[in-house]
């Protein structure tokens, strides 16, 4: 257990914002996080868990408790059948897991390459892309219960997956930590490429469709998606401005038939096309396409904050502050409201000052 006082939380924060916090303890083992929390609640401080930095914003003011920052490491296959069974520790970096699996011509993960942040995290927040989600292929998690410090296990229904959502990001926000996931892949089934632009990408790769080796598809299905993202500054990359962030900053508004129909009817004077995507009685409007017709388009800068200049859902830090950020995504959330009548719900884990 790795025990830091008074660390700069911008330099484990992909977006590069956060004050100070009193300690930071990076945890490579479950029993190091037990240790941890219990260090923590003999000097009764608050705990915040993270990993990847990825997905959260800590305040300007810094966060005066224990940082735990889960590092569990390993990656196991064991297979069964056709079937792929990967074990991997909560710290393993996602992308890294997905090009390790690849390697091995394992199927079932690779449209969310290129994502950043670790693989604990990807199941709290049922991490997708390109049609896929880490849903779609996760067995169980192992987690640590907060309220007694015991182990369990939850299997893909006691995860209660939704879009974007888990029981770990709802219900039961901050009560358990994950220290290792289970996916199921395959290594004889690719799954059918369910998103479109990824596919017009695809059929004009010469002999794609024809090859058999499941390994050179995967490979090409990943670098297709890495560069679709890269094009977007949806890949880390410390010379890209435009990637300083959390990715998507506001999940896609999904609505239901009734609330679809009102929302039609409402704008259709302004707007009589507009994109959505249908999946059985659901409505899924783009949020970017609301973020920008309601007057917020890409390389929008406001106090070194701003919007990606090459994807209008990603809120950028070029040389600004928590707080800056904060009052854009605001300001952004308060004109889509006013402008469609639809909340948009930010993705990352905001930490309030406290």
């Amino acid at each position: 257990m790795d025990i830091k006082k008074n660390v700069k939380l911008s330099d484990h924060t992909t977006i590069a914002l956060g004050g100070t916090a009193s300690y930071f303890i990076s945890c490579k083992s479950p029993d190091e996080i037990i240790e941890a929390l219990k260090l923590s609640a003999e000097k009764n401080l608050q705990v915040q868990v993270m990993s990847g930095g990825s997905n959260i914003v800590f305040p300007d003011s810094g966060f005066q408790g224990v940082v735990i920052s889960v590092d569990i490491k390993g990656i196991t296959f064991n297979k069964n059948g056709d079937d792929i069974f990967v074990i991997a520790g909560a710290g393993e970096n996602l992308d890294g897991l997905i090009s390790e699996c690849i390697k091995h011509g394992y199927a079932g993960i690779e449209c969310l390459s290129g994502i950043p942040g670790s693989a604990g995290a990807a199941p709290i927040q049922n991490a997708g892309a390109y049609g896929q989600e880490i849903a779609d292929v996760l067995e169980y998690v192992s987690v640590i219960d907060r309220s007694d410090l015991s182990f369990k296990k939850f299997t893909n229904p006691e995860c209660g997956f939704s879009y974007r959502q888990s029981r770990f990001k709802k219900e039961d926000a901050d009560k358990f930590i994950i220290t290792e996931i289970c996916i199921r892949l395959s290594e004889v089934n690719l799954q059918e490429i369910k998103y479109r632009a990824l596919n017009e990408r695809l059929s004009g790769i010469q002999d794609f469709e024809k090859t058999k080796d499941i390994k050179e598809k995967l490979n090409t299905i990943r670098n297709t998606v890495i560069e679709i993202r890269k094009e977007k500054s949806m890949v880390l990359d410390k010379s890209d401005i435009n990637s300083r962030s959390c990715g998507s900053f506001f999940m896609n508004p999904v609505l239901n038939e009734n609330e679809f129909n009102e929302f039609r009817n409402n704008i259709s004077k302004q707007h009589s096309e507009f994109p959505f995507y249908k999946s059985g009685n659901e409505f899924k409007i783009p949020a970017a396409w609301l973020v920008e017709n309601s007057g917020f388009e890409k390389g929008y800068v406001k106090k070194g904050v701003g919007i990606s200049s090459n994807h209008s859902l990603a809120l950028i830090n070029i040389s600004g502050t928590s707080a800056g950020l904060i009052q854009l995504s605001e300001e952004i959330q308060n004109a889509v409201k006013i402008k469609f009548g639809i909340s948009l719900i930010p993705e990352p884990v905001i930490i309030l000052s406290h």
